[in-house]
């Protein structure tokens, strides 16, 4: 397959042989990604996705903040059905969030901070910035050397490996009643939309926080997602009801690439 990138894009390929491989879930996007567009909502199933990101190897496997290579992040994803979170290490009458999520791919957190066994994560819920503590046992800790960080103000998102900028590219944003909020949040899962040249391009990724203008549209939850378009003339503005667009080429290269649990900074 061809891939083509807007800007700079030099060195954003995954690494082909790499142990870990996330494959894109099966889900209703007008339903999950339901802040995105103001097209009606898209088919409620959709064939399942190419595998879509080889995350690259390290000789050692990394299960601490401080043993990080530069510009990485740890994520921690689900083994059980399960995992509870507490307000603070070893705390009681924690919460339970399931896994797999409700479009089928694994519970995955981005690891902030750590504590002996246990790990303070970002949670994918309300309300934005949301944290809690996790034991390590519950997850697998693996690791992601990518960010995304969105400029509303340039309409412009930048992609890092390593702490170095690989590519930059055109986005669009929040309309002015139904603003995207600014934040620090990560990929939560990824999916195919049945029609690859509908309003959300041939893929959208979910991303952990929601609208704070809409706390339900389209039978959802407003959630955030970053995600391809039928509209590319309107990439550079503010368009849509929170969600981040893209060219569907570079959400695309995108969805080969990025493992989930890759954090994205969102600034005003």
């Amino acid at each position: 397959m061809r891939r083509i990138f807007r800007g700079r894009s030099a060195g954003l390929r995954a690494r082909r042989g790499a142990p870990q491989i996330l494959t894109a879930s099966v889900i209703a996007c007008g339903v999950l990604l339901s802040g995105c567009s103001s097209s009606e909502p898209e088919a409620s199933s959709a064939p399942p996705a190419p595998q879509a990101s080889q995350v690259e190897s390290q000789a050692e496997a990394v299960s601490h903040l401080e043993n990080l290579s530069e510009g990485s992040s740890l994520v921690a994803t689900a083994t059980g059905a399960e995992v509870s979170v507490f307000k603070k290490p070893g705390g009681k009458n924690g919460k339970s969030l399931a896994s797999p999520i409700e479009s089928g791919g694994p519970l995955t957190f981005l690891v902030t901070d750590e504590q002996d066994e246990w790990l303070k994560v970002h949670l994918p819920t309300r309300p934005n910035g949301s944290t809690g503590w996790i034991s390590r046992d519950e997850v697998q800790l693996s690791t992601s050397p990518y960010r995304l960080v969105v400029s509303m103000r340039k309409h412009q998102l930048q992609v890092l490996k390593n702490g170095q900028s690989i590519g930059e590219h055109e986005v669009g944003v929040g309309k002015a009643a139904t603003p995207t909020p600014p934040g620090e949040y990560y990929l939560t899962e990824l999916i195919q939309p049945n029609n690859a040249d509908g309003a959300y391009g041939p893929y959208a990724f979910g991303i952990s926080g929601h609208s704070d203008t809409l706390q339900k549209f389209a039978g959802g939850p407003g959630q955030l997602g970053l995600h391809g378009t039928n509209q590319p003339d309107k990439l550079g503005s503010d368009v849509s009801h929170g969600c981040l667009r893209l060219a569907n080429e570079v959400i695309t290269e995108l969805a080969e690439t990025l493992p989930l649990g890759t954090p994205i900074e969102i600034q005003a």
